[in-house]
């Protein structure tokens, strides 16, 4: 008769507390967990073709993060203050702005429970600088007399 290895098949069960019990997740991790489906969520709604489910399975992965208090922040078309708690990792000329203006951002700002737990990263599009004129002499370059 065979015998059984001592601890095989006595996995003890965890107890309905230890299934509930919060688990420390730390920031970093969290901050690239939430970076990392921002960026699949902006790139799925980008891409043409990506299946509903597809885009459903992001959108609940979204929703869990949000309620377990995580929050992504993007910019765009934010006017540039600043005083306003973001990474500006460029500025860039841009024809048609009349303010400096966040144009794109690199990553979003991450907050747990309304914390910030990472600035956002943004470039920010200024207006661009119009050449200066040369000033009109009073004499237009005729003869001396």
């Amino acid at each position: 008769m065979p015998s059984t290895p001592p601890g095989a098949g006595t996995t003890p069960t965890p107890a309905p507390s230890q299934l509930t019990a919060p688990v420390p997740l730390e920031a970093d991790a969290l901050v690239e967990l939430a970076t990392a489906v921002w960026r699949l969520r902006n790139k799925a709604e980008a891409a043409d073709g990506t299946s509903a489910g597809v885009r459903r399975h992001i959108e609940a992965v979204v929703d869990a993060l949000a309620e377990s208090g995580v929050q992504t922040r993007s910019y765009e078309g934010t006017v540039f203050d600043p005083g306003l708690r973001m990474r500006v990792l460029a500025y860039q000329p841009m024809p048609g702005l009349e303010r400096d203006e966040v144009v794109e951002t690199i990553r979003p700002a991450v907050y747990l429970r309304g914390t910030p737990l990472a600035l956002g990263e943004v470039i920010v599009g200024t207006p661009p600088e119009e050449p200066e004129k040369p000033e009109e002499s009073e004499t237009s370059g005729g003869a001396a007399q």
